[in-house]
């Protein structure tokens, strides 16, 4: 068969695919199209919607995020219609590329049941490594822990619990702590997330096979699960996991667990099982400090063979506070786009690519915006916050507003006092002068500071 008549048999899926893949390919620079491009594939086109299938659910999530704009840009071109792109998980496997297909296609062999262990439990992320964690202040202590842990396995702290927000490099150390126990004891690690033992659960459960699960997750060298706050409400789940872990603790096998936060604060779970979260090393994750950040962008970019400016990495560590997962986010969308436009990486380019992100040269915060983000950090509304009331849990949230609007938004005694519904400017340089003595000895006030300045600063 020619190749002509071959392209006619195309269906109207492949072909889209095919030529949206040839534009991909040939915008942008090739490891950047490799790592999270070519791993993609076409599942379904219709009623105005092409559906893309990514690998895994970290691949999805990161496409979507940082390069959905790419494909909104070239798709509705190449199919010369308005198409909706919808991302989604399709973890079935992959066919090797092209090139290194030599022998002919064989019929494709029967389809046998799911293998007892799936080989994503027993691969940890290659690129989560100890060697490409970046640590700081914020992290140290978790990432001491989980080497120490990963020296020797069920033995130092078991279980390891690391807690802290979502995208500050809890999922990371997990892996690495993974890969040094299977480089050391050639044995098979079982790591998942929360969900996925859930939904092994289930299947189990439905298919009769719960002895095949139960080998699945206590016969192996070490056991590591990330979200655990997901099982919370999963009654049954939570309670399967609850045997699982008495099994593997009793046997000396390394647990590692991670949670967006702490086990005490973990509503809907047995007591029973967040008790036992707290036998071995409890250990929080706070977000990166700028110099910690600025050395996550170098490492990134050192990685991904990116050309990255001090002044652009400056400018990143400043803005971007709240995770690392943000801050490698925006770096390689700033990639993407400078790659796509053939220029390299510069402070004008990044204030408009990230301009989400990044907010125009000498913004401040207004009061009113001030006003939102205190109310909404202590729960309160702002009527409340700009109320005469002298409750403490209400007082005090209205001294950091006006510090902050002090500090931050640099507006007038007189006018912080008028937007709190205050007489004359005496009660601000009160609150103000409060705030500066508590930060010095409270480590509530200095944590609500931090965290809205984060929010606020630009």
């Amino acid at each position: 068969m020619d190749v002509s008549a071959s392209a006619q048999m195309l269906t109207p899926l492949d072909d889209l695919w095919s030529r949206i893949d040839s534009s991909l390919r040939a915008r942008l620079r090739p490891d950047l199209y490799e790592r999270w491009f070519a791993p993609l594939r076409p599942i379904a086109l219709g009623d105005g919607r092409l559906q893309i299938g990514a690998p895994d659910r970290f691949h999805r999530d990161f496409v979507e995020d940082h390069y959905r704009s790419l494909f909104e840009e070239c798709v509705p071109a190449l199919a010369g219609e308005r198409i909706r792109i919808v991302f989604a998980v399709d973890d079935s496997p992959r066919p090797p590329p092209a090139a290194e297909v030599t022998a002919p296609i064989a019929a494709p062999a029967p389809r046998h049941a799911d293998p007892l262990i799936d080989p994503r439990d027993s691969r940890p992320n290659t690129r989560y490594t100890f060697d490409t964690f970046v640590v700081g202040a914020s992290n140290h202590f978790a990432f001491a822990a989980a080497q120490a842990v990963a020296a020797n396995p069920g033995r130092t702290w078991n279980p390891l619990f690391l807690h802290g927000d979502s995208g500050l490099g809890k999922t990371h150390l997990l892996h690495a702590v993974a890969h040094s126990i299977v480089e050391k004891s050639g044995g098979r690690v079982a790591i998942v997330s929360s969900e996925r033992y859930t939904n092994d659960f289930v299947a189990a459960l439905s298919k009769g096979t719960m002895d095949d699960f139960r080998r699945k997750y206590r016969e192996c060298a070490a056991l590591l699960v990330d979200d655990v706050q997901f099982l919370a409400g999963k009654d049954k789940t939570a309670e399967e996991f609850f045997h699982t872990f008495n099994e593997l603790h009793d046997h000396h096998v390394q647990i590692v667990l991670s949670s967006d936060r702490s086990p005490k604060e973990l509503k809907g779970l047995d007591e029973r099982l967040c008790s036992r979260f707290e036998w071995g090393m409890r250990v929080q994750i706070e977000a990166p400090e700028f110099e910690t950040r600025a050395a996550i962008l170098k490492k990134k970019a050192d990685l991904e063979s990116i050309d990255l400016p001090d002044e652009v990495t400056q400018l990143l560590a400043q803005h971007i506070r709240s995770n690392v997962r943000e801050l490698e986010g925006a770096l390689m969308r700033l990639a993407a786009f400078a790659s796509l436009k053939s220029e390299p990486i510069t402070i004008p380019l990044a204030r408009d690519v990230l301009s989400d992100v990044i907010p125009p040269e000498g913004y401040r915060p207004s009061i009113e915006r001030i006003q939102e983000e205190v109310a909404g950090y202590f729960g309160l509304t702002v009527a409340k916050l700009t109320s005469s009331s002298r409750e403490q849990k209400i007082a005090l949230p209205r001294q950091i507003a006006m510090w902050l609007c002090r500090e931050l938004a640099k507006e007038t005694l007189q006018l912080i006092a008028e937007k709190f519904n205050k007489k004359d400017h005496t009660t601000v340089i009160s609150a103000v002068e409060r705030v500066r003595s508590l930060l010095a000895v409270d480590e509530g006030v200095k944590t609500a500071v931090r965290t809205l300045t984060s929010k606020l600063a630009p």
